[in-house]
C-alpha cells in the first residue's frame, strides 16, 4: 500500500516536471528567436544567392508588432448624414455599417491616370478618406479597390474594411459600395516579428519563389487571422512580399505561413457574401434593381472563368 502511494507521488513529480520543462522550453524558444533567424541568415541567402534570387525591396520594416481586434463601424447619426450629403450621389445605408452609393453623374478616370490621381479623384466623393489607401485596378472586373488601414498599415483583403468603385465601359465610375471597422484593440500586446528573410526563405522553401525570381517589394500590413459574418475580426502582422513586380504574397509575420489572393477573386467573394444585404435596400431606390443585376453579372461571369480555368 506504502509502495502505490510512492509510485503515484513519483508519478505526479514527473507530470509537474514535464510540464514546468515545456513552459520553459517555450519562453526559451520566443527569447531566442532572433538568434536563430541570424544564426540561419546568412545560410538562406547563400542559397538564394545560387538560385540567382535577387532581393532589391527595402528590408527595413517593422521588429515587433501586435494582432488586433476589430468590429464593423456602425456610423452615428453624424456620420450618417455627411454620408448622406455626399456630392454627385445618392448614398444608401445598409444595416448601419455598408454604403452603397449611385453616382447621379458618372465620374470619367482619366486616362493613363496615375495611381494618386486615381486615389485623389475617389476620395473626393467618399467618407473616411484618410482611412483607405488606394490598392489597385481590376481589370478584368473593372472594378478599382481600395483597403482600409490600421495603425497606418493595409488590411489585405477583407470585405469589411474595403472601398470597391464600379466603372462602366467608358472607364467612369458609376457605384461603389464601402465597408468600414471600427476601433481596434490589440490582443496580447506587442511580440516579436520574424525577420523578412524569414518569410523570404519561406516562400523559397515552398517554391513560391523560384531560380531567377527577384523580390521587389515588402510592407507591413494586416491578413485575416479569424473572420466572423457579422461581428469582431482578428487581424495578424503580415508581410506583403512581391515577387517580379506582379504577384503578390502574404506572409504571416509571427507563424509564417504563406495566404495568397486575387483580385478578381476578393471582389467576386465580397459581392457574393454582400449580394443579400444589397437587395435589402429601399424598393423606392430607383436604382435598386439595376445595381444589384449588375454585380450580380459580375459574380455570375467570374464564377464561370474559374469552372473554365480549372478544367483547362
Amino acid at each position: 500500500m506504502q509502495w502505490n502511494q510512492i509510485k503515484t507521488l513519483f508519478i505526479l513529480c514527473f507530470i509537474v516536471l514535464n510540464i514546468y520543462l515545456f513552459v520553459q522550453f517555450l519562453e526559451k524558444q520566443d527569447r531566442t528567436s532572433y538568434e536563430t533567424y541570424d544564426s540561419t541568415e546568412t545560410t538562406i541567402e547563400d542559397q538564394l544567392e545560387q538560385e540567382n534570387i535577387k532581393i532589391s525591396a527595402d528590408l527595413d520594416v517593422l521588429q515587433k508588432d501586435s494582432i488586433i481586434n476589430v468590429a464593423p463601424k456602425e456610423f452615428t447619426e453624424k456620420e450618417a448624414e455627411q454620408i448622406e450629403g455626399l456630392k454627385n450621389q445618392d448614398a444608401q445605408i445598409i444595416d448601419n455599417n455598408l454604403i452603397v452609393s449611385h453616382f447621379e453623374e458618372p465620374v470619367p478616370i482619366p486616362e493613363n491616370a496615375s495611381e494618386g490621381s486615381i486615389a485623389q479623384q475617389v476620395k473626393s466623393y467618399t467618407a473616411f478618406t484618410d482611412e483607405f489607401t488606394y490598392w489597385g485596378w481590376d481589370q478584368q472586373s473593372n472594378i478599382l479597390i481600395f483597403f482600409q488601414t490600421k495603425n497606418d498599415r493595409p488590411i489585405y483583403y477583407n470585405r469589411f474594411g474595403s472601398l470597391l468603385v464600379y466603372l462602366n465601359e467608358d472607364n467612369e465610375m458609376v457605384y461603389y459600395t464601402q465597408a468600414t471597422l471600427g476601433k481596434d484593440e490589440e490582443l496580447g500586446g506587442a511580440k516579436n516579428l520574424s525577420k523578412p528573410i524569414s518569410a523570404i526563405s519561406t516562400l523559397f522553401r515552398d517554391n513560391q519563389i523560384v531560380q531567377g525570381d527577384e523580390v521587389t517589394f515588402i510592407e507591413n500590413g494586416y491578413y485575416t487571422r479569424i473572420e466572423s459574418d457579422t461581428g469582431t475580426q482578428v487581424f495578424a502582422p503580415n508581410y506583403r512580399i512581391t515577387v517580379n513586380d506582379e504577384k503578390n504574397f502574404f506572409v504571416n509575420a509571427m507563424e509564417l505561413f504563406v495566404s495568397t489572393d486575387s483580385d478578381t477573386k476578393f471582389i467576386s467573394e465580397t459581392i457574393s457574401k454582400n449580394l443579400s444585404l444589397y437587395k435589402r435596400m429601399n424598393d423606392d431606390v430607383e436604382w435598386k434593381d439595376a445595381f444589384v443585376k449588375y454585380v450580380d453579372n459580375l459574380v455570375v461571369e467570374e464564377s464561370i472563368k474559374t469552372k473554365r480555368s480549372e478544367g483547362e
